[in-house]
């Protein structure tokens, strides 16, 4: 069967467009573009945010990202989370790259981000603190140990690393101690309170409250230190007012299907480890 020249020059013609489309439809799957949001993290975080090899990120910070993103997108259509190093300067670093060579900087920082830590609270921007973290003190009912003043000839459970450099940081209690001893096992330390060969715990939340015994014990009044988590973003960016808003309505009762943040929060920590309270400027 002969084919004319006529349908044999507009099949060609199908097929030239055909390969420009194609062309085209190669670069939409840029990493990098005026359409996406790099958020940086300095290392993996559990329960915060953990990122693998394949760049997939799981945890409390991706979830609760990915709940509020279309809320606080605006014009942009999705996300990367891209390791950057320790002081990081958020929009002014740059260092990812789209195949013609354009340059992109992260604008957020997530991760177990603190603040008060050297000039962060000079270089960034802070949302409200999302999570938060107490060192306390807790003892037996019947302990000799009712407050801190207490501390003198006491024998100390120290669990956690964040509780150490904060029992270590209050010279006037920790000082006064007949003996204090590390342990990375929370249970261990409660047994040691029940059997009398502790007199007090000095402990932070994230590993006591999700325990199961917080009835069994007191809890000093007071904490030693305070850790509030927050996402990072880049200084006059107007990020944080918008993330604010957003986790506020996670958090209402009365937005969507209602407080969807703290079951978010109780499914990674054990326990609502939340103070988030976010109240806009004309309210």
């Amino acid at each position: 069967m002969k084919v004319s020249k006529k349908i044999i020059s507009l099949l060609l013609c199908v097929l030239f467009i055909a390969s420009c489309f194609a062309g085209c439809s190669s670069s939409d799957g840029e990493k990098y573009s005026d359409k996406t949001v790099i958020i940086g993290y300095t290392e993996n975080a559990a329960p915060f945010i953990e990122v693998d090899k394949n760049g997939k990120a799981t945890g409390f910070e991706a979830d609760l990202w990915k709940n509020i993103f279309d809320d606080v997108k605006g014009e942009l259509e999705n996300y990367r989370f891209e390791k950057v190093e320790e002081g990081y300067a958020l929009e002014e670093d740059g260092g990812f790259f789209d195949s013609k060579d354009k340059e992109y900087s992260a604008a957020l920082l997530i991760g177990a981000v603190s603040k008060n830590n050297g000039t962060f609270n000079e270089d960034y921007s802070f949302t409200e603190p999302i999570i938060t973290n107490r060192v306390i003190t807790v003892t037996a009912k019947s302990s000799k140990v009712k407050a801190y003043t207490d501390f003198a000839g006491a024998n100390v459970i120290v669990v956690s690393d964040a509780a150490k450099q904060a029992f270590d940081k209050n010279s006037a209690i920790s000082s006064v101690c007949k003996k204090v001893t590390q342990s990375d096992s929370i249970d261990e330390a409660l047994a040691a309170l029940d059997s009398g060969k502790a007199d007090a715990v000095v402990t932070d939340e994230f590993n006591y409250m999700p325990s199961g015994k917080t009835d069994n014990y007191v809890t000093l009044e007071g904490e030693l230190d305070t850790i509030e988590y927050v996402i990072a973003c880049a200084k006059y960016s107007g990020w944080k007012d918008s993330i604010n808003e957003a986790i506020r309505e996670q958090k209402s009762k009365d937005y969507g299907d209602g407080d969807t943040f703290t079951p978010l929060v109780e499914k990674y920590f054990g326990y609502n480890a939340s103070s988030f309270d976010y109240q806009p400027a004309n309210e």
